[in-house]
């Protein structure tokens, strides 16, 4: 039960009495006035270390908690002394229950050199304090071990702004103790960068936690029910037409791309190995003409537009502003939990002198580094997957890049694209759309379903070993098709968009999955069928350009 010697005392003279304990704890028995005092310890107001007036010890003597030995010498009440200590140990403890150290360590640290002099200040810190109890150290000792870990002295000013470094005396501090287990990621990581390391710690860990929980909370019966909704990926296409009605394969082709994510090997029906359903999207064209929504508004959700969130939780990352050098930097913090990267305007990102090419690597999730003067990018495997929108000139139905550098074809090239054509039926079906949502004629009926459904799915399979089988015979029909399709457009395209084809297919066959139960998911004729009119689309597209 909490004593009551400072009950209702303001936090203001709680210091000063802690200050003052403290002092007479170190000074007072050696002091000329001990002789004076009746339990050996006295001081004289002008020698405290700290600043307290007269009004504040009159204060402090009405209330009882210290007494005058003669004018203008004084100690703490010894009646009530160790109380006082009691009661401030458990104010103590309040006080640093008031500090969230997960939030003030994040704060705090900036790379892996701060995690080692954190985790060195905690091991000093607490010899200190096994030797001299409440006394602590001072600044001098904590910027010594800070400059021998490799830290700068900036990690001792944010220790002290976040509360984890307090001030227990006249220039004295500790460190508030805690679990040195939540510096591993930070020690453990091998991150080459500082930005890395950050990323991992604000970015990566809570959408991981946020993942998790997730996946903790489903119950079956909330599993039963969202397989109930969704049984293939013709319901998924259904609330598509629903909500966009003729330009529905807009936003189907990101959901189903959201499915591929988790990278299932496709095999052809003889045992050979075809290719994996992960893929990376690009939209294109004219601002105006739906790229955002279909890419951003719908698979992260636009609250102020009344638009919920469609996409996997927890493993969608949004891009605005950053740059491909910051990119190519973070992206190393996601080599184990793979990530959406939705990209706003991904022309920009070919302005950067030397980041083409470091980009074709990205999309062919190979392996890249990189250097600069101030630090070195080691070599990482990118694992993620990208939705990214550029805007591109359009004229009288001919489209030509902003980029003139002949490397951005390679990058389209690795991408599944679209354009986006500024025309007449374009823009009358996006005014009506929009009349449509703001009557409320919309109705986002699968939109909680389709997040759910998405995220389990991914759990599910990943790492699961199951794989998706194409019969062959299927397999050499749908190239043909692809073949004669560009032939008839006179587009010259390479064979690779054939397995973008089965990548698509592939990934729309992973939503009946859950239903099926099946230790591997054949795809069929139908969801091939589905990655026809995508490719065609494409091949389209690519007759329209100059």
């Amino acid at each position: 039960m909490r004593v009551t010697v400072l009950k209702n005392m303001r936090e203001k003279y709680i210091h000063l009495i802690s200050e003052i304990l403290a002092y007479e704890d170190k000074y007072g028995s050696m002091s000329y006035y001990s002789k004076m005092s009746g339990n050996g310890i006295a001081w004289k107001l002008e020698n405290l270390p700290m600043e307290i007036s007269r009004g504040e010890v009159n204060y402090l003597i009405k209330k009882g908690i210290i007494k005058r030995v003669k004018e203008g010498v004084y100690h703490i009440n010894p009646e009530l002394r160790e109380k006082i200590r009691e009661e401030l140990k458990e104010v103590g403890a309040e006080i640093k229950s008031e500090v969230n150290i997960d939030n003030a360590v994040k704060y705090s640290i900036h790379g892996d050199a701060d995690a080692r002099a954190l985790l060195n200040l905690l091991k000093f810190n607490r010899r200190w304090v096994s030797m001299y109890d409440d006394a602590g150290w001072n600044l001098g000792k904590a910027k010594e071990i800070l400059i021998s870990s490799g830290a700068d002295l900036g990690l001792l000013n944010r220790l002290r702004e976040s509360g984890m470094v307090y001030e227990v005396g006249d220039d004295e501090y500790l460190l508030r103790d805690f679990d040195e287990t939540i510096l591993n990621p930070y020690l453990e990581s091998g991150f080459s960068t500082q930005d890395a390391i950050f990323e991992y710690m604000n970015v990566v860990v809570p959408m991981k936690r946020q993942f998790e929980e997730f996946v903790a909370s489903l119950t079956e019966e909330d599993i039963d029910e969202v397989k109930g909704q969704i049984r293939d990926v013709w319901d998924v296409a259904n609330y598509t037409k629903h909500v966009m009605e003729d330009m529905y394969m807009d936003v189907l082709l990101p959901i189903i791309q959201q499915y591929g994510m988790v990278d299932l090997p496709i095999y052809s029906s003889e045992g050979r190995k075809i290719t994996q359903t992960g893929f990376s999207l690009a939209y294109f064209g004219e601002p105006g003409t739906g790229k955002t929504f279909a890419t951003d508004d719908f698979i992260r959700g636009n609250e102020r537009n009344g638009i919920p969130p469609h996409g996997i939780i927890g493993r969608v990352r949004y891009a605005e502003g950053m740059t491909p050098k910051k990119l190519i930097a973070i992206l190393e913090a996601y080599q184990n939990y793979p990530v959406d990267w939705v990209i706003p305007e991904f022309n920009d990102f070919f302005r950067y002198r030397g980041m083409v090419e470091k980009l074709k690597l990205v999309m062919e999730q190979r392996e890249v580094s990189d250097e600069t003067k101030k630090e070195v990018i080691k070599p990482y495997k990118v694992t993620s997957f990208f939705i990214v929108n550029y805007n591109t000139h359009v004229s009288k139905g001919k489209w030509r890049t902003t980029i003139d550098d002949p490397n951005f074809n390679a990058i389209e090239d690795r991408m599944i694209c679209k354009i986006f054509v500024n025309d007449e039926e374009r823009e009358k079906a996006i005014y009506r759309n929009m009349v449509r949502r703001i009557s409320g004629d919309i109705d986002w009926y699968l939109s909680d379903y389709l997040r759910k459904h998405l995220t389990y799915s991914y759990y599910v399979y990943m790492n699961s070993g199951v794989r998706l089988i194409l019969d062959t015979s299927d397999f050499v029909e749908f190239g043909n098709t692809i073949r004669r399709i560009r032939e008839s457009y006179g587009v010259s395209i390479s064979n690779r968009i054939i397995l973008k084809g089965v990548q698509i297919a592939g990934s729309a066959a992973i939503v009946k999955g859950l239903n099926s139960g099946a230790d591997d998911i054949k795809i069929s004729r139908e969801e091939l069928s589905l990655a026809r009119k995508f490719i065609e689309d494409e091949i389209k597209t690519r007759s329209m350009g100059v």
